[in-house]
């Protein structure tokens, strides 16, 4: 059926395009078509912690790596795109080659140092006349950004989706996006070591979501998604991939509201995950910022339910709008988190500088259910963020963290880490 499915559809497409065509509009949209490319750079470094559980894959990490990005995607012709993009990764080999992964006790974080080729994108689009419906489809290898479903762009190589995408906004002040899921195409490729956590997932069932937004009152931004998996066999990055056997479902519901003539907001959330084959879990937080003195400040608190950690989002980033700025994520079974975060540009257009603060809180059942034991733990985080402005395309960032497990049968229990992207866009 997925084969047929995707035949039916190629064979459309070359349909509609060789239906009343004209060589010279073909060859216009071509023509005008836009190349890309981008050069991804990242240095990360990590200290030793005996709390290997919780510093994970970060933990004695000494890695740099490279990606160089080309891209093209065709003018509109008809209501039709072409794009396509690919992607190279390049390892520098500064890490301890003779000790393995971090996972392993050694000094390679395989995200960084991809040394191989992939197909990043390749998708056909087709936009409808506006005069009918603003409805665009795109099918084939995409990116995808949403609350349960993301791509992650932290390191050199990226992930995508092979994927039908359907997006409407027909209704007013309201986006609509639902997605079929065919494969994942993990940022690692298929040619990389073949652990759970680094072979692409070809889905023997499609997954399917519906995303929407909504913006119909002043002041208030809804966020809505739903997901359905009837795979049994895991999907996902980790945690998903020790979670999440058999099929599932998740939710998201994300309310933003910036009260009128006001520097005040107030946030909140409230996630959902039901499996066949185990038990249920959830999560909900609530959130407050403002700006002081030209400082954006923002508190939060969020809360998972001791059951099971919360599911990873489908690709890299399991962050569901995450309100904490730390490197440790807010989805662990039994984990209430605290965080302070403090935001300035300090006068410099495209700099911003995020400082924040984690305090966690874990129950006993949800240490044993996760496998992580952050209770008494804090984590100090600094992201440094400047878009240079007399480069166009130059992005960089610095992101580190401190961080203090608490665990009284661990001599060597705190963390510290650093990353650096410097990025080139043309």
């Amino acid at each position: 059926m997925k084969t047929m499915s995707k035949n039916v559809l190629a064979v459309a497409a070359l349909s509609a395009l060789a239906t009343n065509v004209h060589a010279d509009s073909l060859r216009d949209a071509i023509a005008s078509g836009n190349v890309s490319g981008e050069l991804r750079n990242t240095y990360a470094h990590g200290s030793y912690s005996a709390a290997a559980d919780e510093a994970g894959a970060l933990n004695n990490s000494h890695v740099l790596g490279s990606a160089l990005v080309l891209g093209y995607e065709t003018g509109s012709y008809h209501g039709f795109k072409i794009g396509t993009a690919f992607q190279k990764g390049h390892d520098w080999g500064i890490q301890d080659e003779d000790s393995g992964t971090t996972l392993s006790g050694g000094e390679n974080d395989e995200r960084a140092t991809i040394d191989s080729a992939a197909l990043y994108l390749g998708y056909l689009e087709y936009s409808f006349d506006r005069e009918l419906t603003d409805t665009r489809l795109s099918y084939g290898r995409q990116r995808i950004v949403s609350p349960l479903i993301m791509n992650s762009g932290a390191f050199p190589m990226q992930d995508s989706f092979d994927a039908l995408v359907v997006e409407n906004g027909d209704l007013q002040n309201t986006s609509l996006e639902f997605m079929r899921i065919e494969r994942w195409v993990m940022r690692y490729g298929s040619s990389s070591s073949g652990s759970l956590t680094q072979e692409d997932k070809d889905y023997d069932e499609p997954i399917y979501s519906l995303y929407a937004v909504n913006n119909s009152i002043e002041g208030l931004n809804v966020e809505a998604q739903w997901l359905v998996n009837d795979n049994n066999d895991p999907v996902g990055d980790p945690p998903t991939a020790v979670t999440t056997t058999g099929p599932y479902e998740t939710g998201f519901l994300g309310l933003d509201y910036r009260f009128p003539n006001s520097k005040w907001g107030v946030g909140a959330k409230v996630l959902t995950a039901n499996y066949d084959n185990q038990p249920d879990t959830g999560y909900w937080g609530v959130k407050a910022n403002t700006e002081m003195a030209g400082v954006g400040v923002q508190v939060a608190y969020t809360s998972v339910k001791d059951d099971a950690s919360f599911p990873g989002t489908l690709g890299h980033v399991p962050i569901f709008r995450s309100y904490d700025p730390a490197l440790t994520h807010e989805i662990f079974a039994g984990l209430e988190t605290t965080s302070l975060t403090m935001a300035h540009g300090f006068g410099l257009e495209g700099f911003e500088a995020v400082l924040g603060y984690s305090a966690w809180q874990q129950s006993e059942a949800g240490i044993e259910n996760s496998g992580k034991d952050y209770d008494g733990g804090y984590e100090v985080s600094l992201d440094l963020i400047y878009d240079v402005q007399s480069v166009p395309g130059l992005h960089a960032r610095v992101k580190s963290s401190y961080m203090d497990f608490d665990q009284a049968s661990v001599s060597n229990d705190d963390f510290a880490y650093m990353r650096l992207s410097l990025n080139y866009a043309f």
